[in-house]
Order: structure tokens, then sequence, then C-alpha cells
């Protein structure tokens, strides 16, 4: 089994408990031959909720954000019931990477990860044996807009705007990216978060809080069969084609616990170009979800679609998973080693999950 992209979600299922998100958890630049230039810029939002109802007041302290090499941060509202973080490239980016973001509701820490990956342009090949040059085609110019709709699913046909507006609680955020290239042509990218709606109050419940968490790292082989070896507090160092385990265990005030995890793949090197041939663009995979990655009180559905990206263009995934020259899509439980779907989209129900399940999508030969 070959894996050429891969990423993951972990669904979590809350009921009277602290709960932190993001309204984005990844973002990928649009860069040239050596990567993402400086410049560029994405933003996330972070909220919390205890049990059913929104807290009023989220704290990110700048200086505590953990951040990659050459990428900045920016905090706004810290303090109210909705932070705005804004990263900014500052140097090429030419790897994926990730943020640690600590988020502090009522005294209690939560560090959440965002994560950062590059789509870049095929390089040209050496002169062919005719010494005739290939022709390079650039990036030109990008922009992102957004726009508030009713659906996850169906692009909303209002007015986009430069500036991310407000959003409801039942809502979807769409980011649309528009890449304009040198030849004239352009590619259009799509992006949706979801802001949830509050849960049913259950009858008489106790509040139950979060009293520690404990995030710790291990690389393996494989990416979907739990590691066995030690975990470490420090992120160690990844080998092409390891897979980075994160382990994040809650405790919360009635003495249970959860333990999720997430998983990330350091590709391999690719090949090189032929005489007088154009590279093979970056193959990228991301996971979007319908309905958020919060179920409440033990209710709720969202369905999972694979995106799957050559360069700046997204391709077609077709409803079996087939990418058409390129790979199947398949869905996987973290935990297990067999395939749970093969398909663009995997729907999952509150009753499939257990506090948190992650599930791993992989577009694999």
């Amino acid at each position: 089994m070959g894996i050429k992209a891969a990423d993951q979600l972990t669904i979590m299922d809350v009921t009277d408990a602290y709960s932190v998100m993001l309204t984005s958890e990844a973002y990928t630049f649009i860069g040239n031959t050596s990567g993402a230039p400086s410049g560029l810029s994405c933003i996330t939002e972070a909220v919390a909720f205890c049990g059913t109802n929104q807290c009023a007041s989220v704290s990110v302290d700048k200086s505590s954000i953990i951040l990659p090499a050459g990428i900045s941060a920016a905090v706004e509202g810290s303090g109210t019931n909705k932070v705005k973080i804004t990263f900014t490239t500052t140097a090429i980016i030419s790897s994926a990477c990730e943020a640690t973001i600590p988020v502090v509701v009522d005294g209690i820490t939560v560090n959440k990860k965002f994560s950062f990956a590059v789509a870049k342009a095929g390089v040209n090949g050496q002169d062919g044996k005719d010494g005739a040059n290939g022709t390079s085609v650039t990036v030109s110019s990008t922009s992102v807009t957004y726009q508030i709709g009713s659906s996850g699913t169906n692009k909303p046909t209002g007015s986009w705007s430069e500036n991310v507006p407000a959003v409801e609680r039942g809502q979807y955020l769409w980011t649309k990216t528009v890449v304009n290239y040198s030849d004239g042509k352009s590619t259009e990218a799509y992006s949706v978060s979801y802001q949830g709606t509050n849960g049913t109050n259950g009858a008489n419940g106790t509040s139950v809080t979060v009293s520690s968490t404990d995030v710790t790292y291990q690389t393996s082989s494989s990416g979907t069969e739990e590691p066995t070896g030690p975990w470490s507090p420090t992120v160690p160092s990844v080998g092409y084609g390891q897979f980075l385990w994160t382990r994040t265990k809650v405790t919360y005030s009635d003495g249970k616990s959860t333990t999720s995890y997430s998983v990330s793949y350091k590709g391999t090197n690719g090949t090189n170009g032929k005489d007088g041939v154009n590279g093979a663009d970056a193959i990228t995979l991301t996971v979007t979800s319908s309905n958020g990655i919060i179920f409440k009180n033990n209710s709720g559905s969202t369905v999972l679609t694979a995106h799957v990206f050559k360069g700046a263009t997204e391709q077609t995934v077709a409803n079996d998973g087939t990418v058409s020259g390129i790979g199947v899509v398949k869905w996987y439980k973290v935990g297990g080693s067999a395939p749970i779907a093969t398909a663009k989209t995997l729907t999952v129900s509150a009753v499939d999950v257990t506090n948190a399940q992650a599930y791993t999508c992989q577009l694999e030969d």
C-alpha cells in the first residue's frame, strides 16, 4: 500500500464539560516551485463551551503560541467569547508544519493544533536533447474572500467579502481562494467551517469540568495502528515516509478521562523530472466536515468529505473514492488496520463516537 497523501479529524462527543474548538484547524498555502512565499496569511478563531453554553471569556496569549519557523501570529479579542488568530508567513515555507495554540478557559489551558500544508508548483525539468526550453507557468496573484451560507455542501450564491463576517450559530463560513497564473488561467478552492448550535439541556445535569490535559508524541511506520512504544512530551524527529502520532488525554473533575489521537504523515521525496518535462505537482488531501467536529449530548451527525489537490487544482473524487490517474480514497478508524470505507465521503453519527474517535483519510495507490 502506497500512501500519497493523508489527513485526519477527531470527532468528539461532550456533555456538561469544557470543550474548545477552532473554526478552522488547517490551511494549505498556495506556493511556487520553492514553497509558500512570505506575506501569505490565514485565519482561525478559538471558541469554548461549558456543557451547551458558550463561554463568555476565552483567552489566547500571543507569546505562548508555539510557532514553526517562518510563521508569525497575531491575536485579537483575547478575553472575549471569540479569539481571532492570524498566521502570516515571514519566510519561504516548503513543507507541512503545525502551531500549538494554548487556549485558556476559566483557568484551564487546552492546547489546540493548527496545521499548515504547502501546495507547490511543479518545477521545470532539465532541457531536452533538442535544446528547447520548457515554458514555466507561475502564480501571478491570489485572493481570499468569505461568505456565510446555510449549507455546508452547496456553495453560497451571494456576494463574497474580503473581511471575515460574523457567523451565527447553525451557519457555515465559506472561504474562497482564487489563484491566478501567468498563462491567464485560474483555479478556485473552497473550505467550510461550521458554527455549532446549542445542544439540549439535560434534566438536573451535573457540570463536569476539565482537570488536566496531557499531550504526548510518538513516531510510527503505520498511520492506522496505534504505536506501542513510549510516548514523549516533546515532538520527536520524523523521518520521510513516517507518521507522527499525537495523543491527547483529557481528565475530568469526576475522575473519568478521554484519550484521542491525531496522525500526520511526512511524505517521501518525489522522483526527479525527465529532461524537457515539467516535474509533478505536489498531491495533497484535506478533509472537511459538514457539521463540525463536536457532537453534544450523544446526538448529531456529520459528513466527512475528502478533497484531493494536484498542485493548486482540486481533482474530481468519484463517489467510489477513485481519483483518475492518481489513486483511491480510503477511510480508517484510528486503532484499526482495515479501511471502513472506500468512498469520497464518510457519514459519522454520535452513536459511532464514544467520547472521541479519530478518522484517517488516505489517498492510496
